[in-house]
Protein backbone atom coordinates (compact mmCIF):
# COMPACT_ATOMS: atom_id res chain seq x y z
CA UNK A 1 0.00 0.00 0.00
CA UNK A 2 1.46 3.41 -0.97
CA UNK A 3 2.54 5.82 1.72
CA UNK A 4 -0.12 8.61 1.87
CA UNK A 5 2.58 11.25 2.27
CA UNK A 6 4.08 10.30 -1.10
CA UNK A 7 0.88 11.04 -3.01
CA UNK A 8 0.31 14.51 -1.53
CA UNK A 9 1.61 17.48 -3.47
CA UNK A 10 4.85 19.10 -2.40
CA UNK A 11 4.05 22.13 -0.28
CA UNK A 12 1.62 20.28 1.99
CA UNK A 13 2.60 18.72 5.30
CA UNK A 14 0.41 15.68 5.98
CA UNK A 15 1.72 15.27 9.52
CA UNK A 16 0.27 18.48 10.93
CA UNK A 17 -2.11 19.62 8.18
CA UNK A 18 -0.26 22.90 7.79
CA UNK A 19 0.82 24.64 4.64
CA UNK A 20 4.55 24.45 4.09
CA UNK A 21 7.15 26.89 2.84
CA UNK A 22 5.97 27.73 -0.73
CA UNK A 23 2.55 28.92 0.39
CA UNK A 24 3.76 30.83 3.42
CA UNK A 25 6.55 32.43 1.39
CA UNK A 26 4.06 33.50 -1.29
CA UNK A 27 1.96 35.19 1.40
CA UNK A 28 5.04 37.09 2.57
CA UNK A 29 5.86 38.17 -1.00
CA UNK A 30 2.31 39.38 -1.56
CA UNK A 31 2.49 41.64 1.47
CA UNK A 32 6.08 42.87 0.89
CA UNK A 33 5.70 43.68 -2.81
CA UNK A 34 1.94 44.08 -3.33
CA UNK A 35 1.88 41.12 -5.71
CA UNK A 36 -1.47 39.56 -6.57
CA UNK A 37 -0.48 37.14 -9.29
CA UNK A 38 1.60 34.48 -7.54
CA UNK A 39 0.91 30.97 -8.81
CA UNK A 40 1.96 27.91 -6.85
CA UNK A 41 2.55 24.56 -8.47
CA UNK A 42 4.11 22.05 -6.12
CA UNK A 43 7.36 23.69 -4.97
CA UNK A 44 7.45 26.26 -7.81
CA UNK A 45 6.19 29.79 -7.29
CA UNK A 46 5.67 31.91 -10.43
CA UNK A 47 4.91 35.60 -10.66
CA UNK A 48 5.08 38.56 -12.99
CA UNK A 49 6.29 41.92 -11.74
CA UNK A 50 7.24 45.26 -13.28
CA UNK A 51 10.60 46.80 -14.10
CA UNK A 52 10.53 49.06 -11.03
CA UNK A 53 10.14 46.13 -8.62
CA UNK A 54 12.05 43.24 -10.11
CA UNK A 55 15.58 44.13 -8.90
CA UNK A 56 14.39 44.76 -5.33
CA UNK A 57 12.46 41.51 -5.50
CA UNK A 58 15.62 39.70 -6.68
CA UNK A 59 17.59 41.16 -3.76
CA UNK A 60 14.85 40.10 -1.35
CA UNK A 61 14.92 36.56 -2.75
CA UNK A 62 18.71 36.42 -2.41
CA UNK A 63 18.43 37.59 1.23
CA UNK A 64 15.92 34.78 1.84
CA UNK A 65 18.19 31.93 0.74
CA UNK A 66 17.45 31.90 -2.98
CA UNK A 67 21.18 31.54 -3.59
CA UNK A 68 21.16 29.86 -7.00
CA UNK A 69 20.17 31.63 -10.18
CA UNK A 70 19.47 28.68 -12.44
CA UNK A 71 18.64 30.54 -15.64
CA UNK A 72 17.55 33.79 -17.19
CA UNK A 73 15.70 33.57 -20.46
CA UNK A 74 13.37 35.51 -22.72
CA UNK A 75 10.24 35.07 -24.78
CA UNK A 76 9.59 37.31 -27.76
CA UNK A 77 5.92 38.31 -27.83
CA UNK A 78 5.79 39.83 -31.31
CA UNK A 79 2.00 40.32 -31.19
CA UNK A 80 2.20 42.55 -28.07
CA UNK A 81 5.55 44.10 -29.08
CA UNK A 82 7.21 42.97 -25.83
CA UNK A 83 9.88 40.70 -24.50
CA UNK A 84 9.19 38.70 -21.38
CA UNK A 85 12.38 38.20 -19.40
CA UNK A 86 12.25 35.64 -16.63
CA UNK A 87 14.64 34.25 -14.10
CA UNK A 88 14.44 31.00 -12.21
CA UNK A 89 16.08 30.82 -8.78
CA UNK A 90 16.29 28.09 -6.16
CA UNK A 91 16.21 28.01 -2.37
CA UNK A 92 18.05 24.79 -1.49
CA UNK A 93 17.29 25.08 2.23
CA UNK A 94 13.51 24.86 1.66
CA UNK A 95 13.58 23.35 -1.85
CA UNK A 96 11.54 26.17 -3.37
CA UNK A 97 11.91 27.33 -6.96
CA UNK A 98 10.83 30.82 -7.97
CA UNK A 99 10.16 32.03 -11.51
CA UNK A 100 9.97 35.81 -11.78
CA UNK A 101 8.94 37.38 -15.09
CA UNK A 102 8.99 40.99 -16.27
CA UNK A 103 7.88 42.44 -19.60
CA UNK A 104 9.76 45.14 -21.50
CA UNK A 105 9.10 46.87 -24.85
CA UNK A 106 10.75 45.41 -27.95
CA UNK A 107 11.65 48.80 -29.41
CA UNK A 108 14.10 49.58 -26.57
CA UNK A 109 14.80 46.25 -24.88
CA UNK A 110 16.70 47.31 -21.78
CA UNK A 111 16.64 46.06 -18.20
CA UNK A 112 18.84 46.44 -15.12
CA UNK A 113 21.25 43.53 -14.72
CA UNK A 114 20.83 41.02 -11.91
CA UNK A 115 24.55 40.22 -11.99
CA UNK A 116 25.04 42.29 -8.82
CA UNK A 117 22.58 39.97 -7.05
CA UNK A 118 23.71 36.63 -8.52
CA UNK A 119 27.11 36.50 -10.27
CA UNK A 120 25.92 33.67 -12.49
CA UNK A 121 23.24 35.96 -13.96
CA UNK A 122 25.92 37.76 -16.00
CA UNK A 123 26.44 34.83 -18.38
CA UNK A 124 22.70 34.18 -18.82
CA UNK A 125 22.15 37.88 -19.57
CA UNK A 126 25.02 37.79 -22.04
CA UNK A 127 23.20 35.07 -23.98
CA UNK A 128 19.93 37.05 -23.98
CA UNK A 129 21.81 40.13 -25.18
CA UNK A 130 23.38 38.20 -28.04
CA UNK A 131 20.40 36.08 -29.08
CA UNK A 132 17.54 38.58 -28.49
CA UNK A 133 19.27 41.98 -28.45
CA UNK A 134 18.21 42.76 -24.86
CA UNK A 135 20.61 45.10 -23.05
CA UNK A 136 21.19 44.42 -19.36
CA UNK A 137 22.37 47.70 -17.88
CA UNK A 138 25.30 47.14 -15.52
CA UNK A 139 26.38 43.80 -16.98
CA UNK A 140 30.03 44.14 -17.95
CA UNK A 141 30.06 40.86 -19.95
CA UNK A 142 27.88 41.98 -22.86
CA UNK A 143 30.09 40.94 -25.74
CA UNK A 144 29.66 38.25 -28.39
CA UNK A 145 29.84 34.70 -27.14
CA UNK A 146 28.60 32.64 -30.10
CA UNK A 147 28.07 35.16 -32.89
CA UNK A 148 31.35 37.04 -33.13
CA UNK A 149 30.90 38.40 -36.65
CA UNK A 150 27.10 38.64 -36.63
CA UNK A 151 25.63 41.76 -38.24
CA UNK A 152 22.00 40.68 -38.69
CA UNK A 153 19.05 40.91 -36.30
CA UNK A 154 19.55 38.77 -33.17
CA UNK A 155 18.62 35.25 -34.33
CA UNK A 156 16.03 34.35 -31.67
CA UNK A 157 13.84 37.38 -32.31
CA UNK A 158 10.63 36.40 -34.03
CA UNK A 159 11.13 39.04 -36.72
CA UNK A 160 14.43 37.45 -37.76
CA UNK A 161 13.78 35.54 -40.98
CA UNK A 162 16.12 32.57 -40.83
CA UNK A 163 15.02 31.27 -44.21
CA UNK A 164 16.12 34.48 -45.92
CA UNK A 165 19.36 34.45 -43.94
CA UNK A 166 20.17 30.86 -44.95
CA UNK A 167 19.29 31.56 -48.60
CA UNK A 168 21.54 34.64 -48.69
CA UNK A 169 24.45 33.18 -46.71
CA UNK A 170 24.60 29.65 -48.07
CA UNK A 171 22.85 29.64 -51.41
CA UNK A 172 24.25 32.74 -53.08
CA UNK A 173 24.57 32.45 -56.81
CA UNK A 174 27.56 33.84 -58.56
CA UNK A 175 26.68 36.29 -61.25
CA UNK A 176 28.92 36.54 -64.16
Amino acid sequence: MPNPQNILPTGYNAMNNEESEPLSFSTTLKSQFALNNIRIQSNLLSLTTDTTTYVNLARYLKEHDFDRCLTISATDWLDTNEFEIYYLVHNLKNNIYMKVAVRIPRKKPELTSLSTVWESAAMHEREMWELFGITFVGNLMLKPLFLEDWTNLPPLRKDFNWRDYVAQEYYKTEEG
